[in-house]
């Protein structure tokens, strides 16, 4: 199988485990990839979340058994650890609310992409080993976490507790669904960036070997170079619309997750560090537990690092076709007006629409802002650190 089918498949997976879980809730034929919304699709989507989040409100009334999954050593360990629990499913529920008001915009995003790759199925080539390990890691992760869960209650396994773990489960799965489809959309406008990039290097080539003679087959190559290089800006300029409508459409989902992984990270954090001072606690743990928990852990932080730098490698290609652009000044004087003309046009497009992914005006996805969000995490970690070591001795 080649690792085009195999991008088939996983792509053809995440869209029947959307199905499953309810974020999906439109049908897609999988043979035209035409998309409409049916009463079945809606009655099924509909379901899985009602049983789900009725299943986690009734646990929350009960602290003690939603807390049971876990380790529980001291006070702050059950704070934070419900505190988790609790914004974990207001931002899942918020970003559902979200795919429900906003799903013909969602159906007309998915045509916009259908096309986009019609137009050009080479983009998987550029983009394939991205969305590989994406579900690969993904996959691993929610694996790993199911399979630690189940072996750590394997002797107090009941119906009601049974419920309850997959429920918490089925919000990791839903935050899965909801990011996998963001960063398969943000890696086929990267792909696409990628061949409008190869284009352009191949314009920018041709135009260097140009001797300015005012010669018949002269203007003709001018003419043929500056319609491949109009062709290449509306498509920049359409892929830009299209990412602009991308982060309209998921800024609710954008903002509600990327606080739910905030809180996982610090959580994971105070969890590694409690596991290190509160030894005896995993005495009695299995060991295929602390293996399953420590792959968790890494294929977790793949996922994440996957994530943030899919849209920074976007971002990336947009400042290479702005830096291939900026090779203009080496070209020969004295080229066609209609040749300058179009590449005045393109390089004042780019100039007066600079690229930015942002949500809600609050903030701008980028790497100096990750940093910033790092540094932030790692002061609150050992803020929570520090107050464990001060209030809670061995």
């Amino acid at each position: 199988m080649s690792s085009h089918d195999l991008v088939k498949w996983c792509l053809l997976i995440s869209y029947f485990y959307g199905r499953f879980t309810g974020v999906i809730n439109f049908e897609v034929d999988i043979k035209t990839g035409r998309t409409r919304v049916t009463r079945r699709a809606t009655i099924c989507a509909a379901f899985s979340q009602f049983v789900m989040f009725g299943i986690l409100a009734s646990h929350l009334l009960n602290t003690q058994e939603l807390t049971s999954v876990r380790f529980i050593v001291n006070s702050t360990h059950e704070y934070v650890f419900l505190i988790i629990a609790i914004f974990r499913l207001i931002c899942v529920f918020l970003a559902m609310v979200s795919r429900w008001c906003q799903r013909r915009h969602f159906v007309r995003l998915f045509k916009s992409f259908r096309r986009l790759y019609l137009s050009n199925p080479d983009i998987v080539r550029y983009c394939r080993r991205g969305l590989l390990s994406k579900f690969i890691c993904a996959t691993m992760s929610e694996t790993m976490q199911v399979v630690a869960v189940l072996v750590m209650m394997r002797n107090q396994l009941s119906i009601r507790s049974g419920l309850a773990v997959w429920a918490l489960l089925s919000i990791t799965a839903i935050i899965n669904v909801i990011i996998t489809q963001y960063f398969i959309a943000i890696a086929h406008i990267r792909g696409s960036y990628i061949i409008l990039n190869q284009e352009l290097r191949s314009v920018m080539a041709e135009t260097r070997s140009l001797m300015p003679d005012r010669s018949g087959v002269y203007v003709t190559r001018c003419c043929c170079l500056a319609d491949r290089l109009e062709g290449i800006s509306r498509a920049q300029s359409d892929l830009q619309a299209l990412a602009e409508r991308l982060s309209r459409t998921y800024q609710l989902q954008i903002l509600c997750l990327t606080f739910t992984y905030y809180l996982n990270l610090v959580g994971n954090a105070y969890m590694v560090y409690s596991l290190m001072k509160y030894k005896s606690v995993t005495d009695e743990w299995p060991k295929a537990v602390l293996f399953l928990g420590s792959v968790y852990l890494v294929f977790y932080y793949i996922d994440c690092w996957l994530n943030s730098f899919n849209v920074f490698y976007l971002l990336d290609a947009h400042n290479e076709m702005a830096k291939l652009l900026g090779l203009r000044t080496l070209l020969q004087p004295g080229l066609d007006r209609r040749l300058e003309a179009v590449f005045d046009n393109f390089l004042l497009n780019l100039a007066r629409n600079p690229f930015r992914i942002r949500c809600f005006g609050l903030f701008e996805i980028n790497r100096m802002n990750s940093v910033v969000v790092g540094n932030s995490l790692l002061t609150h970690s050992l803020l929570l650190i520090q107050y464990d070591v001060q209030h809670f001795k061995l």
